[in-house]
């Protein structure tokens, strides 16, 4: 097999946008093209922070791997993602290869990944279960990347997981949860959900708590108020406003917990009537919900066991599964409720020195 690399251009641009099709079937497909074609064309809404360099593989003239480095101003590191490839270490090995270069011409000392340009916008590498449909907001891959990427000398710095709970029934009960929750009703606090009418407010609430919450997250960057609200505001499409919760003391908005209905790969891609009707199906009456953010300020201590019960009620009230996900290694919440998970998906994130 013959591997040379693609000249930047259309030609990269449109092979680039194509590939993923001829690796993954439609039922796990989760690219979305609008995402990668506006970075492609530095039209992004977060394109102004960072260089963006595509690299694409060919075997012939047909695309067999690809990926693109990203580079923020003033940040040594260098990040890899879009990573996709046939089963070939070959043309793998030319686009881990090239996505080097680049980083050291730029002047990066290590590169990290899989982060596709942005924390904001996919990263992280699935390991395990691939036997199960991705779920709504889960990174998906091919299970030989892994390989590829520890081929290519990378080492695994960080871990995640996302735990999968059969539904909750009355039965359950983690007396510390409820106990937290009426401590806090009685300590003044607030438990809410949104509702379609506050959504525009309760979204900006969110991500003046997010911002400072995920400050220390691996491969985190800053971004605007309004830039949170373009990347997110599609979610109000398909949540399920009674598994989200906010919570106020005194006015002020100290603690979110946001689940979604699991549409698996449904929002990826165009949106066309057929899966408009299957998501709504879904909205409707969900089997299983996505439990996707969750932050609380730090000075209101067991807050966080308190959201989690509204959550646990709201769950043993429709009889749906859950997933808990992407949680980091260590963190506190990746032990609420764990023995009663069925299995854990695992995530990892790769880093190597230049």
């Amino acid at each position: 097999m013959s591997i040379s690399l693609c000249p930047y251009g259309k030609d990269l641009n449109r092979k680039f946008l194509a590939l993923p099709r001829h690796i993954y079937s439609e039922d796990v497909l989760t690219q979305s093209i609008s995402d990668e074609k506006a970075l492609l064309e530095g039209k992004h809404v977060l394109s102004r922070y960072f260089d963006f360099y595509p690299i694409l593989a060919l075997s012939g003239k047909a695309p067999a791997a690809r990926g693109a480095v990203t580079v923020y101003h003033g940040d040594e590191t260098a990040y890899f993602g879009f990573f996709e490839s046939i089963r070939s270490r070959k043309a793998a090995a030319a686009v881990f290869d090239e996505a080097e270069r680049i980083a050291r011409e730029k002047g990066c000392k290590r590169i990290c990944g899989p982060v596709d340009a942005s924390f904001w916008i996919k990263y992280r590498l699935k390991v395990n279960h691939f036997e199960r449909p991705p779920y709504t907001g889960e990174p998906y891959n091919m299970p030989y990347y892994e390989r590829l990427f520890l081929e290519a000398g990378y080492k695994a710095e960080h871990q995640y997981k996302s735990m999968h709970f059969k539904p909750m029934t009355e039965n359950i009960r983690e007396e510390k949860f409820a106990r937290r929750l009426e401590e806090k009703l009685s300590e003044g606090y607030i438990i809410k959900s949104p509702s379609a009418k506050s959504f525009g407010t309760s979204i900006r609430e969110v991500y003046r708590m997010l911002i400072s919450l995920y400050s220390d997250f691996p491969a985190y960057k800053f971004i605007t108020e309004d830039e949170f609200v373009s990347i997110y505001s599609s979610l109000e499409f398909i949540l399920d406003y009674s598994m989200v919760k906010l919570a106020y003391k005194d006015g002020q908005a100290v603690g979110f917990y946001i689940s979604v209905p699991n549409i698996c790969n449904l929002s990826a891609g165009r949106l066309t009537p057929g899966k408009l009707v299957k998501i709504l199906q879904i909205k409707k009456r969900p089997h299983e919900y996505v439990m996707l953010y969750m932050g609380v300020d730090e000075a209101h201590h067991g807050l966080g066991k308190a959201l989690v019960q509204t959550i646990e009620q709201e769950l043993v009230k429709n009889g749906a599964s859950s997933i808990g996900a992407l949680i980091r290694t260590g963190k506190i919440t990746g032990e609420y409720y764990s023995d009663y998970a069925e299995f854990d998906y695992l995530y990892r994130l790769y880093g190597k020195e230049l």
